[in-house]
């Protein structure tokens, strides 16, 4: 029996045995997924102007500026060594059902403050636009314009420069033990934008 089973396998011709081979690869790997690496979730790219939905709020850069004078921004440049403020505006909507800070006053925040320029490794003072209030709450769907500002060298950044933003983006939880309540971690970069420099000078 092992002999006829031997010269049966023999007179097939060998061409029939690799695509058959090959036939049952394909059927096993489909099972499994198939040949095709899953797929990596890419970090989205958004655009001065465009809203960035990510821990549960809505945040839209404005513009990017450098400054002489700090405005309503929450830095102070020291003016005898040439320093400057360097300002993100964004209008930030909290999609949330109860009220949040805008800043965490940490480097691995979820919130506003966890918007970051490359290159910058401290966390913006954050401020509302309007009257210059520091770390604002942001109340259930209420719009508000806040400004992330950094003190930087006189050299630094210019007007025209490129700089590259990153967005936070995190994950809801609700506390049942040790922690109460609403939070958001396992913050990561939710996406990220280029935006131009523009230059305010002072009156």
């Amino acid at each position: 029996m092992l002999g006829w089973a031997r010269r049966s396998i023999d007179l097939v011709p060998t061409s029939w045995l690799v695509t058959g081979a090959g036939a049952a690869l394909l059927a096993t790997t489909a099972l499994f997924g198939g040949l095709e690496a899953a797929a990596v979730d890419s970090v989205p790219v958004v655009a001065v102007g465009e809203a960035f939905e990510g821990s549960d709020l809505e945040i839209t850069v404005v513009g990017v500026e450098v400054r002489d004078e700090r405005g309503n921004a929450l830095v102070f440049p020291d003016e005898e060594k040439g320093e400057r403020a360097l300002v993100v505006v964004v209008d930030v909507v909290n999609t949330f059902s109860v009220p949040r800070s805008s800043a965490a006053g940490r480097t691995n925040s979820a919130v506003v403050d966890g918007i970051r320029i490359e290159g910058l490794d401290d966390t913006a003072a954050v401020s509302r636009a309007d009257d210059g209030t520091g770390s604002p709450m942001l109340q259930p769907g209420v719009p508000a314009r806040l400004l992330l500002a950094w003190v930087v060298g006189a050299d630094d950044f210019q007007e025209g420069d490129e700089v590259r933003l990153t967005m936070p983006d995190s994950t809801h939880r609700v506390g049942q033990s040790v922690v109460r309540g609403d939070y958001w971690d396992d913050v990561r970069v939710g996406a990220t934008m280029t935006a131009t420099i523009d230059e305010v000078t002072a009156p």
